[in-house]
């Protein structure tokens, strides 16, 4: 990833953990802040098209899957 950011000339540091951020609250208590500071992505899978879709939420928000579909 950090390579591919660098190409396009995204300057970041892409940090990896030894323990699981896959949830919003670990990853908060990985680099010690805020659970809303948090951004959690899930990529979803239009059925008529096929085609994915990125959901952007803050780590303290639920995502309402239902709610999706009227907003593509």
């Amino acid at each position: 990833m950090q390579t591919a950011l660098d190409k396009i000339g995204v300057i970041c540091k892409v940090l990896e953990f030894s323990s699981s951020t896959r949830i919003a609250s670990d990853a908060a208590s990985n680099i010690d802040c805020a659970i809303f500071k948090i951004i959690k992505s899930l990529v979803f899978k239009i059925k008529s098209t096929e085609k994915p879709i990125l959901v952007l939420a803050s780590g303290s928000n639920k995502v309402n899957e239902k709610q999706i579909k009227f907003h593509v």
